[in-house]
């Protein structure tokens, strides 16, 4: 099986080297634009996504429809409606288990425990986790962040079982804590750094380091195997716009909050530009990335709701992200 795996990959870097020559020798508007159908998501890196046209440097037209949930966009993937989403490792796991054949990994579109924290008033003399122990902590249950959070507390001794855990809706956790409704709550960015500016809130700890807890990006795989070099392209542009991003946060923020606006929220740039420095946006899938998901795939699977743990490698097409790396370097900007 080994054998046959490598010899895979070596076609498809081959068959990936012609497609790049072709791609880099027709270069960009020489032809009609090609079309790509994307999902993406009310976050930050989909806000500065979509707020230029990344893909004009490859021919591509980049058609994206904005979801304000996770699960909407990828009942949309599986329709049809979009070629490309992304998932984070719960529903990826669900997906992998019952639709292995619908999909490729073919990036990374935010990661880090840096983007998740736990926060408490700014006039509050809490200051530790251990602090909070007993008291009423506001969570939205079933997401990334409280799954990071969990894994958070079991390296600090401690379980779910020590707080009066509150379950509530990501808009609704600044205001509790403003209102002493809760004594704490887990967030994630834009809404920690949003909730810092406005100056009634502070970040009690980062849940850096615990783990990565991507959002992957998802490829159709009937797509992909019909037009691989369209994916390509796609990558290519978003791994200009995380480029962007990095270099220059707070110019993503400002344009991030001017493409949130068109939508009738004010949203301070400098909050998306502290956002922007806890976010990952390296379009790279790593090892660690997938090994994540495996304790994810087993608590499902003693739990009943997946037959066996899938094999996460063979969905990841690493072959696609490194000619998406080549194809970047010889595109005009």
């Amino acid at each position: 099986m080994g054998n046959a795996k490598d010899g895979l990959h070596r076609i498809r870097r081959m068959l990936g080297g012609l497609m790049l020559a072709c791609l880099a020798a027709g270069g960009a508007g020489t032809a009609q634009a090609e079309t790509l159908e994307v999902g993406v998501q009310q976050v930050p890196p989909d806000e500065v996504y979509i707020a230029r046209d990344w893909g004009q440097p490859y021919g591509l037209e980049v058609k994206a429809t904005q979801f304000s949930s996770g699960g909407d966009m990828l009942k949309a993937f599986l329709a049809g409606r979009v070629a490309v989403a992304n998932g984070g490792s719960g529903r990826l796991v669900t997906l992998a288990a019952q639709q292995p054949e619908s999909f490729y990994i073919i990036g990374t579109q935010q990661s880090g425990g840096d983007r998740y924290s736990v926060v408490v008033r700014a006039d509050s003399d809490i200051g530790s986790i251990q602090d909070l122990k007993g008291r009423k902590l506001g969570v939205v249950t079933g997401t990334g962040t409280y799954g990071t959070f969990l894994v958070y507390l079991q390296q600090q001794g401690m379980s779910e079982a020590d707080f009066q855990i509150v379950n509530m809706k990501i808009d609704d956790l600044r205001a509790a804590v403003e209102q002493k409704l809760v004594d704490g709550a887990v967030m994630w960015e834009p809404f920690v750094a949003i909730a810092e500016e406005m100056g009634n809130v502070k970040r009690l700890v980062s849940l850096k380091g615990v783990n990565e807890s991507p959002n992957f990006l998802l490829a159709s795989r009937s797509f992909t195997d019909a037009n691989p070099e369209t994916i390509v392209k796609f990558l290519a542009s978003t791994i200009d716009a995380a480029r962007f991003i990095e270099a220059d946060p707070a110019e993503a923020g400002k344009l991030a909050a001017e493409q949130i606006a068109k939508g009738g929220i004010a949203v301070p740039a400098a909050a998306l530009e502290t956002a922007f420095t806890r976010i990952s946006v390296d379009r790279a899938v790593t090892d660690e990335m997938v090994a994540e998901l495996i304790p994810v795939a087993e608590a499902m699977k003693a739990a009943g709701k997946i037959p066996e743990v899938p094999d996460f490698g063979s969905f990841v097409r690493q072959d696609l992200y490194e000619q998406a790396v080549e194809l970047t370097r010889s595109a005009t900007h």
